[in-house]
């Protein structure tokens, strides 16, 4: 696996040629800060034919390793103006493994709105009239019953062929259910460069080459058990990400109504428990799903109404309390939909609920009214002015309604997690070159670390520069971050990583190569944001933060400026 493939959209012309040495040694999120970095000016237009929008597997994929099959999609953001990677399960870097290919960089741009079809044979880019318009769920299926159920499908929906800031990439699953690699508009990027879906089809390819194979069958063996055996990934197992609703609520630390609140009073009704009992008796309903293959957590599932018809599939923490804590919204099912409308037509469902939840502050709807948020969404492929203005985040969102608390980081909402609660959380929120992501370093206090105190002003600087370069590491292996969570209990399963990643490529990793990967990815991140004209000063979370007590906490982030500044100073 060690071709990148290079498609120029606007001549039609596509190669795939060997990776150079900073290349090869990376997968994943930073194998697109490499390309990124060195193939596109931090200044250019991210809606321009000079950006250029990049698959990558990581350097685990389509190995044996447990949930090692993530598909990162990077470029310039249109939503932050600076790099950008979000990832998302699915089978798509499977497929790409298995022709041989770390990534494939998209430049220029189409003529006319079109699939790219990518076999073992070459590289086929076709007009595609006929998918224009469609939703993800449609464009799916279509492409699924031409090509075959086997082919790895990332397509875009209304939101990213209309080029809005918080659209999402959408990556089919092994049964054609959608994933989301959602954060930063990147579903935009694919959008102006005219690309409905790109089709990958590995039959009759290479695979994936393995230098030393009894090394990587005992990596996994070893690591494979580290899931089977750890106490959260069977919880996520048993009740997906929604059992969080109920613990970060008890903690004070879930974004309600616009983050004016750090608990919900409705929180049991939008619950994992609550959602676990509906589809223990609702027709049709899974309670466990897997979104890749080689998936051990199983931490998604199929929601269904009580009719057993689905509503949407991947219901997760994130997308119950944006859309449903954040909004004052408490209709489980009403929340379903609205996670299902984001999926159809391409959304960030963080970015969407953190823009409802402004648009509800400023008046546009009233706080609570789901039927309001779902009717607003249904409006966007007509081109309605404010379901426009949601699809374009919570900053244009705020601004265009006067609305002063703006919860955004480098013009990038806020996640689920309250940083005033989770102080390091809220380092990471604004110090990740990504903008206000969790997923780049949640700071969550844990029974194997209870000194932390994740409200204390102090210390957080380093607990967030440790899980920045944790989870770009992860990101970059192609690991699924709730598979890499016992490696980062237990330190020794980074070694297992390393082992599983020198068996596979042959080359030796050395001692603590996880976490230098990751601060290596990081600062690459960062140079390019530098380049792009970001300063200290976009290193920081919304004001209000600072000076508005959150219920029932009474916190403020009181993280000093020195603090943030420290985070990967040179």
């Amino acid at each position: 696996m060690s071709k990148i493939l290079r498609v120029d959209l606007t001549s039609g012309r596509s190669e795939a040629t060997e990776a150079n040495a900073a290349e090869a040694r990376m997968g994943g999120r930073g194998l697109i800060a490499a390309i990124l970095g060195a193939e596109v000016d931090p200044a250019a237009d991210p809606l321009g034919p000079e950006n250029v929008l990049v698959l990558a597997t990581g350097l685990l994929a389509g190995t044996s390793v447990p949930n090692s099959g993530r598909l990162s999609v990077g470029g310039k953001s249109p939503l932050t103006g600076g790099i950008k990677e979000a990832n998302s399960g699915g089978t798509a870097a499977r497929r790409l493994a298995g022709l041989g290919m770390k990534a494939v960089a998209f430049s220029g741009a189409a003529p006319e709105l079109s699939l790219v079809h990518i076999t073992s044979e070459g590289t086929d880019i076709r007009p595609a009239p006929q998918l224009a318009g469609l939703g993800t769920y449609e464009t799916t299926a279509r492409l699924r019953e031409e090509y075959g159920e086997r082919a790895g499908i990332v397509c875009i929906g209304p939101a990213g062929e209309m080029q809005l800031k918080a659209a999402a990439v959408i990556v089919s699953s092994p049964d054609g259910r959608p994933r989301s690699a959602s954060r930063g508009g990147l579903g935009a990027v694919m959008g102006a460069k005219n690309i409905k879906a790109v089709v990958v089809d590995d039959t009759g390819g290479p695979g994936v080459a393995v230098a030393h194979p009894e090394a990587l069958k005992a990596a996994t063996s070893t690591y494979s058990e580290a899931i089977r055996a750890h106490g959260f990934a069977q919880g996520l197992g048993a009740m997906g990400t929604g059992m969080l609703i109920n613990v970060a609520n008890s903690m004070g630390c879930l974004a309600t109504k616009s983050y004016s609140a750090g608990s919900f009073d409705s929180a049991e009704a939008i619950s994992g428990e609550e959602m676990h009992g509906r589809m223990t008796s609702r027709p049709n309903a899974q309670t466990s799903h897997r979104c890749m293959a080689g998936c051990l957590i199983n931490c998604s599932q199929v929601y269904t109404d009580e009719q057993g018809e689905e509503i949407t599939s991947g219901f997760e923490f994130e997308s119950l309390t944006l859309l449903g804590a954040n909004c004052a919204i408490s209709d489980l099912d009403q929340v379903a939909r609205l996670d299902r409308l984001c999926d159809d037509l391409g959304l960030d469902t963080i970015e969407t609920g953190a823009a409802l939840g402004v648009a509800m502050e400023g008046g546009m709807l009233p706080w609570g009214d789901g039927a309001a948020a779902i009717a607003l969404l249904n409006g966007l492929p007509a081109g309605a002015a404010n379901s426009l203005l949601i699809g374009n985040g919570c900053v244009a969102t705020g601004q265009a309604l006067d609305v002063e608390r703006i919860p955004a980081v480098k013009g990038q909402s806020l996640a689920a997690w309250e940083p005033r609660v989770l102080k390091g959380t809220g380092v990471t929120y604004a110090t990740s070159p990504m903008g206000a992501d969790h997923t780049c370093g949640n700071a969550l206090p844990s029974p194997n670390l209870p000194e932390y105190n994740p409200s204390s002003a102090e210390g957080q600087a380093q607990i967030s520069q440790f899980l920045q370069s944790f989870f770009a590491g992860i990101d970059t292996l192609g690991l699924c971050l709730f598979a890499a969570i016992p490696s980062l209990d237990d330190p020794s399963f980074q070694d297992t990583l390393a082992q599983a990643v020198t068996a596979v490529t042959g080359e030796p990793t050395g001692e603590g190569y996880l976490i230098a990967l990751g601060a290596e990815v990081v600062r690459a991140e960062k140079a390019f944001n530098r380049a792009a004209g970001f300063t200290a000063a976009d290193d920081r979370l919304p004001a209000f933060m600072a000076v508005e007590a959150l219920p029932p906490s009474g916190n403020v982030f009181d993280v000093s400026e020195a603090d943030l500044d420290s985070v990967f100073a040179d």
